[in-house]
């Protein structure tokens, strides 16, 4: 009787010894057969990065993460983001991914504009473009040519000055190379200005024919942007002639030849502002 008990408890025995083995074997496979987790280094935001704020060195920083909690297009290199834009708001301690940072030329003209500036456009050819030279970044100088009127000769005045080229067409950045005299199409240039100076250019492209000079850009711009263009007409003849008066005209009846004033502007003629007389016959007296 004993011996068969011995017996029995000998044969559990074994059997929960080789249950445990093969257990303990199958968990050893399973280990080895899962993916190791690798570090991976990521970028993380360490405050809160708002939509289109330009990223800066302190917002982010490089820590290591596993590989099994990292998104495919994780950033893993700070330099990567440090100068990017954020294209939305970015929480602190998120993972900063491709699809969050864009640059200036990925998200539009309005990020390239300074506040208080305004982009302008104005059409252009092979011949207003500078043969298809000029590329953005670039600064020029916006003349304008009064056409002949009557006995009187074409006039060119240069209204602004230094102004920065913002795009070519729809082009924010510059080319990688210099294209070949001829092999651009553009239609449009588009500038950066002050509102007055927005004001000044859009009446000068209606009225006159509008060319532009390539500045060399070791020029130093000799004066900020200046406020060019008052717009402010006088409604009535005698407004008109308070106005020429107060500019500095003789009093008194017009003499033979000359030209009765209809308004006053303000224009920007190279650096200095200058302020000219508006004659019947659409010529600029100054």
């Amino acid at each position: 009787m004993n011996s068969r008990r011995t017996t029995l408890l000998i044969a559990i025995l074994l059997a929960l010894g080789t249950g445990w083995l093969t257990l303990n074997y199958l968990s050893s496979l399973q280990r080895a057969a899962a993916p190791q987790a690798v570090p991976r280094k990521v970028v993380i935001a360490v405050e809160t990065i708002p939509a289109r704020a330009t990223i800066t060195t302190a917002m982010v920083r490089e820590t290591t993460r596993p590989s099994t909690q990292v998104e495919p297009n994780a950033v893993s290199d700070g330099r990567s983001a440090i100068g990017a834009l954020a294209l939305i708001g970015i929480p602190a301690g998120t993972t900063i991914t491709g699809s969050m940072i864009g640059r200036p030329s990925d998200v539009g003209l309005t990020v390239k504009l300074q506040p208080g500036m305004r982009a302008v456009s104005i059409p252009v050819d092979q011949v207003k473009d500078i043969s298809g030279l000029m590329q953005p970044g670039d600064r020029v100088d916006v003349i304008a040519i009064v056409p002949r009127i009557g006995n009187r000769e074409p006039e060119a005045r240069t209204i602004l000055r230094g102004i920065l080229v913002l795009a070519i067409g729809n082009a924010l950045e510059t080319a990688s190379a210099t294209p070949a005299p001829g092999s651009q199409s553009s239609t449009t240039v588009t500038l950066a200005v002050t509102p007055k100076q927005a004001d000044l250019l859009a009446v000068a492209d209606a009225n006159t024919a509008l060319r532009l000079a390539l500045r060399s850009p070791r020029e130093p711009l000799h004066s900020e942007p200046t406020e060019a263009l008052d717009l402010t007409m006088p409604g009535t003849a005698e407004a008109s002639s308070q106005r020429t008066v107060a500019a500095g005209s003789p009093r008194g009846a017009n003499t033979p030849g000359q030209h009765t004033a209809l308004g006053l502007v303000t224009v920007v003629d190279g650096d200095h502002v200058v302020q000219a007389g508006r004659s019947d016959r659409g010529a600029y007296a100054r």
